[in-house]
């Protein structure tokens, strides 16, 4: 039997119905070649999976969002190089970009900054700045003080990065910048078991919170951490399975731990669940993963996708890596099941009410992955008024 693609279910009365962005993440695997890409595309479709605008990016895209005038921020790929660039070989990670660029509808671009230490995610902020991850190298001192990880498994090397968040001006000058190595914790902040040691956090997304304080998962910490802007310091974390004791690194991996997570971010004003924190746990230790709204203030978990017995649909959800989930403004969450190129919309209740699968790409296309996808209502942006209705029929 043929697998289903594109939109397999659609149930028009329960959806939040609207618009979903999503693009083809540039390459698979960490540090591969990626230079035979030589552009990239965002798409926006319909409920029932018809692309209704598209953009040619002129670079291979890792992903892309929309701002409410009806700009495009995306990070892009270049295979440029320069001595120990990080995320190429010989010191391939995942997340690798290089160019941050702002375009409009029609696809100009009115902005464009290289950074080649630039990797993962990036935000526009109120102030008309732009605030993004970077990658720095940490020195030999502290390479040897950081605990956990697979044992052997920094660069051929020896090296090891950190992270770095970066606002600059509209100009491309810096105005601020966080040091991960300056605020992390040799005891507390330990690399999972399961990780290498390439790098020490590697934090995958950053949401900047109205009073300017910062959240970020960390992968390589199974954790998510809330960093103050003001002082610098990680005055929250929550999920990491590793902690140390009298006898060394242990490993805990309860309900209220988290495995390589992914999107985390606070469900803004005028979302059920506003306040909360909200993230996809990649579920690395469990084999399952699943999205997870926590309460900030009491740690406690409010609501998760993934229901008791673990099936989604009649399967369980498990993408190692990527991946994210959003909160609609009737209550569901549409995930990025990002490794498999999954998207589906899920009620409080675990009923799935919209399913997509990304249509198999041809041999020219791009490889399969998408980093993130997102819901935008009818009215998100005036140019949504040109637009075919995003709803439609059901299907079944």
């Amino acid at each position: 039997m043929k697998f289903q693609k594109g939109t397999t279910y659609y149930d028009p009365g329960k959806c939040y119905n609207g618009y979903t962005l999503w693009s083809p993440l540039a390459t698979a695997m960490s540090g591969a070649d990626f230079a035979w890409q030589t552009h990239g595309h965002s798409y926006l479709m319909t409920m029932r999976g018809e692309i209704v605008h598209e953009w040619d990016l002129p670079f291979p895209t890792f992903y892309s969002y929309l701002l409410p005038d009806g700009h495009l921020l995306a990070g892009m790929r270049t295979t440029e190089t320069f001595p120990m660039r990080p995320g190429l070989p010989p010191h391939g990670m995942g997340g690798t970009m290089g160019i941050l660029a702002e375009l409009d509808w029609d696809g100009n671009i009115v902005f464009q900054h290289k950074d080649l230490s630039f990797h993962h995610d990036f935000k526009k902020l109120p102030n008309g700045n732009y605030m993004y991850l970077a990658w720095e190298l940490l020195d030999a001192d502290t390479i040897r003080k950081v605990r956990g990880g697979i044992k052997g498994t920094e660069h051929a090397d020896g090296s090891m990065w950190s992270d770095i968040y970066r606002e600059i001006t509209t100009s491309g000058n810096v105005v601020w910048e966080w040091h991960a190595k300056d605020h992390l914790d040799y005891d507390r902040d330990i690399i999972g078991c399961i990780h290498t040691r390439e790098e020490w956090s590697h934090i995958n997304d950053l949401w900047v919170c109205p009073d300017g304080s910062i959240i970020s998962s960390c992968r390589h910490l199974d954790a998510v951490i809330k960093v103050d802007r003001k002082t610098g310091d990680i005055v929250w974390k929550w999920g990491s399975p590793s902690y140390a004791d009298a006898d060394g690194i242990q490993l805990k991996t309860d309900d209220n731990t988290l495995g390589g997570p992914h999107d985390a971010h606070i469900i803004p004003d005028g979302l059920p669940g506003a306040g909360n924190m909200l993230c996809y746990d990649n579920g690395m230790y469990k084999y399952m993963s699943r999205a997870l709204e926590v309460n900030v203030s009491s740690g406690e978990i409010v609501w998760k996708s993934t229901p008791q017995k673990g099936y989604v649909n009649g399967r369980i959800p498990f993408s190692t890596f990527i991946s994210g989930a959003r909160r609609q403004p009737n209550g569901n969450t549409v995930i990025c099941e990002g490794g498999n190129s999954h998207f589906y919309e899920v009620t409080p209740d675990h009923e799935v009410v919209w399913e997509y699968w990304r249509p198999e790409p041809d041999a020219t296309a791009s490889p399969w992955p998408v980093f993130r996808c997102f819901r935008y209502g009818r009215d998100f942006c005036p140019q949504f008024a040109g637009l075919p209705q995003p709803d439609g029929d059901p299907i079944h």
